[in-house]
This record gives C-alpha cells, structure tokens and sequence, in this order.
C-alpha cells in the first residue's frame, strides 16, 4: 500500500498530562487551527489506542497515527484488533504505528526477529490496515520496507534520514522533529534539555545518537549545545520551518513537528502560527 498523507503533522505528546476533557479540547482546537494530522507517542501515561480512539472520535477530519504503539505493551492479536476496528470506523483517518525497544532482549529475544514475529500476528487479525514502523537501526529499517507501508522515525539528523530514504526506497517516511517557537536559540536549549534529559537515559536512544557521531561528552546530561541545536529547530514559525526543510531535502516524506515546552497560551498563538504558515 502506498500511504497517502499530509506533508506536515504534529506528533502531540501532551495527551500525555491531559485528562479526557483536555485532549478532546486540545485536539479539536488543532483542528480548528487548520492541522491535518496527529501522531500520538506512546511514553507515559496513556495508553495508544483507546487514545487514538478518542482523538478520532473528538475530531471531524483529522488524521491519526500511533507514533509508535509499543509492540511489548500488548500481544499482537490486541494490537492487531485495535487497529482493525479504528482503520474500519474512520476510513482514510487512521495508521497503525510499531516500534520495539531494546528492553525485548530481556525476553531472549532481539528486536528485529521479535517484530518480525510480532507483524505475523497482526497480519492474521489486521491485513491491510496502513501501518508503520518506528526504527532507526537497519535490520527494522529493512523490515518496514519489507512488511510496513512506511517509516516513522523521532530524535534524527537530516544525515539519518538521508540513510534512512536510501535504505526504505520510496517509502513513505516520517520524521518527528523538535522545534521550541517564539524563544532565543539560548531560551530554546533550555526548554529542550528538560525534555531530552528522559532520552539520554534510554539505551536504545543513547545508542542510535551515538551511531550519528555524537560523543560521550555531547551525550552526558544535560547534553551539549552541539546536541541540542543539531535535534531541535526554533524561532519563528518561518523560522522553523525553514529549519525543517533541510528534513524534506534528505529524503523525508513528511515532517512532524513535536513542540517541546509546556501546553500554555504561548505553546497554542504557536500551534496557530504554525498551521498559518503552512495553508
């Protein structure tokens, strides 16, 4: 299946601290703001699918993809199930999203032969729901390509994603870049850093920045400038989005900013400014 989706979104991890009420009023104000589509991380606090469920149905048009559903939370039937029933109730609105870590491993298993497996399930309850994976080693990076109608990929340089578009072909590939808009590139470090310092204690993350050239001494905590400026865009909405192009240069499909920093009226003027700039 070719995927065929907005080449812009948002990757929105502040359903993360909203309760029902919160997200129903944040997600129907992005739509109203002209934003297309949404992916949802799974990180702390809610759980993939029955949020997509709700984010779908608070909104009329806006499309909706688990970016990514932990595949080590659920077996694939539930998975597998879930995702059947939101692509059969939003037709065209809905994308399965899939990543592993590396904590399968303590299952005696590594994480390419366990997804491998883990899409076996799925494809027996959901064949031919749009889905794709998170990776950014090459053994998962090949098995979308192989098994998945895309890409997803969070926390990468441009020169990833360049390796990343020549390893998956044409591909649909997403890649959720960081942006902090409206503050100095001084003010923006230090709202990023708050955010980053989660990262820097996950292996797999540690490992993957490490593949891209950075040093022990870019990675220890807080994480150096050389770090921060090279993962998170800022500025103005024009500024930022120039600032993604160089994304969309190295081959990716579409861009889906995250805004680092907490949901207040500020983090809102930016969400419409951005969605100014693009329509």
């Amino acid at each position: 299946m070719t995927l065929s989706l907005p080449r812009t979104a948002l990757s929105v991890a502040e359903l993360d601290h909203l309760d029902h009420d919160g997200v129903v009023r944040f997600v129907r104000t992005l739509e109203e703001y002209g934003h297309r589509m949404v992916w949802i991380p799974e990180v702390t606090g809610r759980e993939a699918f029955t949020t997509a469920a709700l984010v779908l149905a608070s909104t009329d048009r806006l499309v909706v993809g688990n970016g990514v559903a932990r595949a080590l939370e659920r077996v694939p039937k539930s998975a597998g199930s879930a995702a059947r029933d939101l692509a059969a109730g939003y037709p065209g609105r809905y994308v399965l999203g899939l990543g592993v870590s590396g904590a399968v491993r303590e299952r005696g298993i590594g994480p390419l032969p366990f997804l491998r497996e883990y899409l076996d399930g799925v494809d027996k309850v959901a064949p031919g729901v749009p889905r794709v994976l998170g990776a950014y080693s090459a053994g998962i990076t090949r098995l979308a390509a192989e098994r998945a109608d895309g890409l997803i990929t969070f926390l990468v340089t441009p020169e990833h994603t360049r390796w990343a578009r020549e390893t998956v072909g044409e591909l649909f590939l997403s890649v959720v870049q960081w942006a902090v808009v409206g503050r100095s590139r001084a003010a923006a470090r230090e709202v990023a850093r708050e955010r980053l310092a989660y990262y820097l204690t996950l292996p797999h993350q540690i490992a993957k920045l490490t593949r891209l050239g950075f040093t022990e001494a870019d990675l220890a905590p807080p994480g150096s400038d050389r770090l921060v400026d090279a993962l998170v865009a800022c500025g103005t909405p024009g500024q930022v989005r120039d600032a993604v192009r160089a994304q969309y240069d190295a081959g990716a499909t579409q861009v889906a900013l995250t805004l680092v920093g907490p949901l207040d009226d500020a983090k809102l003027d930016a969400y419409r400014a951005l969605a100014e700039e693009e329509n």
